[in-house]
């Protein structure tokens, strides 16, 4: 699974240009996360196609609650039960289905980093977070689903993030990864309209472990809102 995250830099240009999106009007929103949790509001990236193509300009970034909503739901606890989506499930999910098959429900989630839990040998002690990275800390995106809703007056967008197997580098931790979509080509595709259900979920399998660096982190994290944001939380 993926219970927690980082978006770590502030850069607005940076990531503007890495994922061909204009942050005017959420600025840095989203932006300088250290312990991005469930139910807050997360930095996605909708719209658009292929990442040389004219549709491309239609990308547009969006803040959306993470945790997914869905039309049907009488409570946002919903969304608790739904920050993640399983791979092999989306298909049979009556929630999830209808979303991949249509492109502009198919998101990217932005992030450059994910936490898992160790068990600490003594059972008193807190588990200790694993921070997991891309590249080096490179910026990345994970697939994910949105959709949009009215909600006591006001229109509420949410999203989840979409998990499969772990590699043998998250293994070590756990069973379970989110889908790192590999390149910018991928993440167009991902979102491309000339991709079926099949051949869009297709593209949410682990990424080559040999790309994921892991690091124990600062306990901190263990708990939201328990200590402020800061870089402090990356060091065990």
């Amino acid at each position: 699974m993926c219970g927690r995250y980082t978006l770590t830099s502030s850069d607005e240009r940076r990531l503007g240009s890495r994922f061909q999106i204009s942050l005017d009007e959420t600025g840095d929103a989203g932006l300088g996360r250290f312990n991005v949790a469930p139910t807050q509001e997360v930095l996605t990236v909708q719209g658009g196609g292929e990442a040389d193509s004219e549709s491309a300009a239609e990308r547009r970034a969006v803040l959306a609650r993470w945790g997914l909503v869905p039309f049907w739901a009488k409570d946002l606890k919903v969304g608790y039960r739904m920050i993640n989506a399983r791979a092999e499930g989306l298909l049979k999910s009556r929630a999830y289905a209808p979303l991949v098959k249509k492109q502009n429900n198919r998101c990217l989630i932005l992030a450059d980093g994910f936490y898992e839990w160790m068990k600490a040998e003594n059972p008193k002690s807190p588990k200790q977070p694993v921070r997991f990275t891309v590249d080096g800390g490179e910026p990345f995106a994970f697939a994910g689903l949105t959709t949009s809703r009215e909600w006591e007056g006001d229109e509420l967008t949410s999203c989840t993030i979409i998990t499969t197997d772990a590699n043998e580098e998250v293994a070590r931790v756990h069973d379970r990864m989110p889908v790192i979509l590999p390149d910018p080509e991928a993440e167009a595709a991902w979102m491309s309209g000339e991709l079926g259900p099949e051949e869009a979920v297709s593209l949410c399998r682990p990424l080559d472990p040999a790309r994921i660096t892991a690091k124990p982190a600062n306990t901190s994290v263990n708990k939201v809102g328990g200590a402020k944001e800061s870089r402090e939380m990356l060091e065990a």
